[in-house]
């Protein structure tokens, strides 16, 4: 056997077994953009072959091979092909404090006034915060030789959060907890990244947004964006995450959420179920899917999707079409219900 046919061959089969090391999520699919990138080499082996033909043709098949390797091992040592060289990464954090504010605020009715005091001698109202101790408001109303104080509890004014992430790309996290309304830490290595925060409140339900500028598809190529959320355990939540190529990794069982949706292109998600009760939505186009249930959540999953792997523990069991109940769904203390639209996808679904 020539030495030449024994590299074009072993070239086939090495591609052959990296596909085969992904799907067993023994090789993560991050290898290719590592090895695509080096695709002019294609064009240096085509020439190779065209100029030494029969005594050195071994040297196009070997250039692919080694280009491969190169690929392979640059993604296990953390290097990422750049071929415009190095960009730094920035590091921005946003955050909302948690304001206090009285649970009511005292009115005095104008028809009480002047059926008391005459109207020429109707004094200024004042309402005066004379001390704020333990999340109590002592005000006190002042009406002509008669003054009463009354006592008022403080209350966060962000209550519920509707939380809106929205990212072309990048990594999210979301571990830990913070005393305030939200912290969010966004690493990015191009400008158009830069994160940006829309922020209101109405009625003790604050609504934010969080995005960035329109950014050109070589940020997309080359990006390297790590979004790290950290929430208030007092504050409900809904959140919606917006993506198109991601990692998700999410502990929601920290955390009193009622809707979690992510909708993105290709995905990497791990979720653990919130232990409130509430829904999970999952609309992506190829994903891998893991999510962990708490013991003390009953889950109901509906499936929705096209090519796909299921695997759900022993706890689980299968009703008419793709809709599954856990054994504890009916008396358990909190209740998910999880509903999966997904093209081409991989889920685990088990109990911790």
């Amino acid at each position: 056997m020539s030495l030449t046919r024994f590299l074009k061959g072993f070239v086939i089969i090495l591609i052959g077994v990296i596909l085969l090391l992904n799907n067993l999520d023994i090789l993560e699919w991050t290898v290719w953009p590592n090895i695509l990138k080096l695709w002019p080499l294609l064009l240096i082996s085509l020439g190779i072959s065209l100029i030494f033909r029969k005594r050195l043709s071994w040297l196009a098949p070997l250039v692919i091979l080694l280009g491969i390797i190169y690929g392979i091992s640059a993604s296990y040592t953390d290097l990422n092909l750049q071929l415009e060289g190095k960009i730094p990464i920035e590091v921005e954090t946003i955050q909302r404090e948690v304001e206090m504010v009285p649970a009511a605020i005292p009115k005095i009715e104008e028809e009480v006034i002047s059926e008391t005091i005459p109207e020429e001698e109707v004094p200024e109202k004042t309402i005066e915060a004379e001390d704020i101790e333990d999340e109590k408001l002592l005000v006190s109303d002042t009406l002509g030789d008669k003054e009463t104080t009354k006592e008022f509890e403080m209350v966060p004014l962000v209550q519920k959060a509707n939380l809106h992430l929205n990212y072309t790309v990048g990594s999210f996290v979301l571990r830990f907890p913070t005393p305030l309304v939200y912290q969010c830490q966004v690493s990015y290595r191009y400008p158009g990244f830069k994160p940006l925060e829309d922020f209101s409140v109405q009625d003790h339900e604050a609504k934010i947004l969080i995005t960035h500028q329109s950014v050109t598809d070589q940020m997309v190529r080359n990006s390297q964006n790590h979004i790290d959320l950290q929430l208030n355990t007092g504050i409900v939540y809904d959140i919606f995450l917006e993506t198109g190529a991601t990692s998700i990794d999410y502990d929601l069982s920290k955390f009193k959420i009622e809707n979690f949706s992510i909708k993105s292109g290709a995905s990497k998600i791990d979720i653990i179920a919130p232990q409130y009760n509430g829904k999970i939505n999952i609309n992506s186009g190829v994903s891998k899917i893991d999510i962990a249930i708490p013991d003390n959540v009953g889950a109901k999953v509906i499936l929705d999707t096209g090519i796909s792997k299921k695997d759900f523990d022993e706890h689980f069991s299968k009703q008419d079409g793709n809709v599954y109940f856990s054994e504890n769904y009916n008396n358990a203390e909190y209740r998910v219900d999880i509903k999966i639209d997904s093209g081409i996808s991989k889920i685990h679904i088990y109990y911790l």
